[in-house]
């Protein structure tokens, strides 16, 4: 009696697609680390959470865009932040020894005054990532997009 093979999907692409698709609902209910976005004495500051599924060196971080209400704060304007060390958001990419662990909340400020202009009492808050796989999981580029949004209370 002959065994049947289990069939796997050797489709990379469908495979990338899969994975993008788990990773990111992971991430999407984990990514804010409170729900709150806060006025600093130079914009504004909300806390994400490492959306990978493990620790990463910050260098992953190869694209950072937050949105608030549908306004694009510009990339000159938004900073991250771990354990006090403020860095563009720009050069994220070029940091290989700061390292951002599992579950570890990074502060992002929105150093941009038209962000007041928007804000509300209660704020769609829209984070896209994009975060370079050390191993091949099959992702495009060997880049896992993350597009998660929230809603955020001004404290």
């Amino acid at each position: 009696m002959a065994m049947e093979m289990p069939k796997t999907n050797r489709n990379q692409a469908d495979r990338g697609r899969q994975g993008i698709l788990v990773f990111s609902r992971v991430a999407q209910r984990d990514l804010f680390a409170d729900d709150k976005i806060e006025e600093t004495g130079g914009g504004w500051r909300l806390r994400i959470r490492n959306p990978w599924y493990t620790g990463t060196y910050l260098s992953t971080v190869s694209f950072v865009r937050i949105t608030v209400n549908g306004y694009t704060v510009p990339e000159e304007r938004t900073f991250l932040s771990l354990r006090g060390q403020r860095i563009p958001s720009a050069a994220a990419k070029n940091l290989y020894e700061l390292w951002w662990g599992m579950g570890e909340a990074a502060e992002v400020y929105l150093a941009d005054e038209a962000v007041v202009k928007v804000l509300r009492e209660k704020n769609t808050v829209q984070v896209d990532i994009d975060m370079r796989t050390a191993f091949s999981y099959g992702f495009p580029n060997d880049t896992l997009p993350y597009r998660l949004s929230g809603e955020l209370e001004v404290k």
